[in-house]
């Protein structure tokens, strides 16, 4: 799903040029607090820390083990630099680092016999870069953007896997109240379950200053400015994450690919410190519906281990910061 935002992030930054001549006094007001927070960070660092959970698993269709993930944490580093930005296409770079810790405790088989060897802290690191082209065109009397990403990915110690997709979107609706988009992304990914995915987004601002804003399938949100300087956001979204594993067990491959799906909902509030910082705090709930590991470069459907996690409580903070503010507010 994080994939998609190259493409979403894209339109909507057209999106807000397209609607710029409508607006009134009070609409350049909202948006000139809404240009605080921009859809995609140039820098941001976020870390989330998980409550205690249960899980089950199961190893090859048959039941493996049980027992609690506690200490459970993410750390996330990413940037997004514009390397080139022209009227009618632009080309961004972009690479992340996550960081991943666990620890197991009460560890048994599904006979209730300890499994002691399961028991322990768990360490991971995952590494990706992409290079994402955007271009902006009329098509059927609709603005048309259109866009291709290739993305590398790996672990500290080694790549893994190149992959990609391309897409478009049409701009439906845009003025100062309501933009709309639709489009297809289609995934140059041989792991992917699906082989093209429908987005679709909507922004609406309501007279009482609340903005719904609406990315399918990737989150749903409700959004409020408060204070001078600040945004509340309640909603939900969805979020696609995993790294590699590798396996030194006769009759495994070497290298797998976990992937999860994980529903966090909850509130989010969001501070602009002034030249481009932004804070970030939030706190809900975590709920992952899908939890597999295939080998490497085969389809999340051809997975020979699943888990199934309780929901749980979680609580993150981050900070972004754009560098280029300044020269916006010039330009």
């Amino acid at each position: 799903m994080k994939k998609t935002l190259f493409l979403v992030s894209s339109a909507l930054l057209c999106l807000n040029a397209a609607a710029q001549d409508t607006e009134t006094n009070k609409q350049k007001a909202q948006s000139a607090i809404a240009d605080k927070f921009p859809f995609a960070r140039v820098f941001d660092v976020k870390y989330v820390q998980y409550l205690p959970q249960d899980f089950d698993s199961r190893l090859l269709g048959d039941d493996f083990i049980s027992g609690r993930i506690k200490n459970k944490s993410k750390l996330n580093i990413a940037a997004n630099i514009p390397v080139i930005m022209k009227p009618k296409w632009n080309i961004t770079a972009s690479a992340s680092y996550k960081y991943e810790h666990a620890e197991l405790e009460q560890v048994k088989d599904f006979s209730g016999a300890p499994q002691t060897y399961y028991n322990g802290s768990n360490d991971f690191h995952y590494l990706s870069a992409a290079v994402s082209f955007t271009g902006f065109t009329t098509l059927f009397k609709k603005m048309f953007i259109y866009n291709a990403s290739f993305i590398a990915d790996g672990t500290e110690k080694d790549a893994q896997r190149i992959k990609g997709f391309v897409g478009g979107t049409f701009v439906l609706k845009a003025n100062a109240k309501t933009k709309i988009t639709a489009g297809l992304i289609v995934l140059i990914d041989p792991a992917s379950p699906v082989p093209a995915a429908p987005v679709f987004t909507l922004e609406h601002k309501f007279n009482n200053g609340w903005i719904a804003d609406i990315i399918l399938p990737q989150r749903l949100f409700l959004k409020h400015n408060v204070f001078e300087n600040g945004r509340i956001s309640i909603g939900t979204e969805l979020i696609a994450d995993g790294f590699y594993l590798n396996s030194s067990a006769p009759g495994f491959a070497k290298v797998y690919d976990y992937r999860q799906l994980e529903l966090r909902s909850g509130v989010t509030y969001e501070h602009w410190f002034g030249d481009g910082l932004i804070g970030t705090a939030k706190v809900g709930l975590a709920n992952v519906f899908n939890s597999r590991i295939t080998e490497r470069g085969e389809s999340t459907n051809d997975y020979i281990f699943s888990t199934n996690q309780d929901g749980t409580g979680y609580f993150s903070v981050g900070f972004s910061y754009d560098p280029f503010t300044n020269r916006k507010k010039k330009s």
